[in-house]
């Protein structure tokens, strides 16, 4: 046998749980390469990374989602 049908005989198929996951690991680098620039994007023109509101000045995060992770911070932190 030729070392291409060998290599083809090798491989085995990933079983994904569910096609959203199959596409995320066919497509993470690519994914994540998006999540980050459109990240950064909101952080320059002072945008809520989490929604479309106007952020706090040197905070990534308007004032409704700056409450929300003090509240969460606060209950993981206290149990």
């Amino acid at each position: 046998m030729s070392t291409m049908l060998k290599k083809l005989f090798r491989r085995k198929k990933k079983i994904y749980p569910n096609r959203f996951l199959k596409h995320y690991y066919s497509n993470q680098k690519k994914v994540l390469k998006e999540r980050k620039s459109k990240y950064d994007n909101k952080r320059k023109k002072g945008i809520c990374v989490r929604c479309d509101r106007q952020a706090i000045k040197g905070i990534v995060l308007c004032e409704y989602h700056k409450k929300q992770r003090d509240k969460y911070n606060k209950k993981a932190r206290n149990g």
